[in-house]
């Protein structure tokens, strides 16, 4: 099996490496990348070497890793372009605050996960592997928190509360 695997590697690489590249335009992004594809291909070998189109599976799985690193870039770029003087600051909610407008549902862990999604712009992995459960499960939870919390506010509408 390592040999095949090997083989495959030394087969592919150079091509996913270009498609990175192009995907990414950043020859270190894009070395990262099928470095990662290949770990992730490595965990999962038997499953990549019995596949009908092993070579596919990669191409997919790179696919995936590039634009997830893409995401993390573009991400990381809009904070770092995000305005900080003293009105944007005082405009935009930061945790404390939040926490204490909604006093009453600050220790749920539902609002906690809404939380880190929609104020800290997590994505559903970064907020699965922060809570250290899978991603199904947390878009599962993060369903049902939202769910949960406009149930809340509905009721709260309708009796006047907010």
């Amino acid at each position: 099996m390592a040999e095949d695997f090997e083989r495959l590697y030394r087969e592919m690489f150079h091509l996913l490496y270009i498609y990175a590249q192009r995907a990414l335009d950043d020859a270190s992004l894009a070395e990262e990348a099928v470095q990662e594809t290949f770990c992730v291909a490595w965990i999962k070998a038997e499953q990549v070497l019995s596949s009908a189109n092993p070579r596919g599976w990669l191409m997919v799985t790179l696919k995936h890793i590039a634009r997830n690193i893409a995401r993390s870039r573009a991400r990381r770029e809009r904070m770092e372009a995000a305005p900080v003087g003293p009105e944007e600051r005082a405009a935009a909610p930061d945790g404390e605050n939040v926490d204490l407008l909604y006093s009453d549902l600050a220790d749920s862990p539902d609002f906690q996960l809404i939380k880190l999604v929609a104020l800290e712009r997590y994505t559903a992995v970064e907020a699965a592997a922060d809570l250290g459960i899978s991603v199904e499960s947390c878009k599962k939870r993060l369903q049902r928190a939202r769910k949960r919390l406009r149930k809340k506010l509905k009721d709260g509408l309708d009796n006047g509360e907010i």
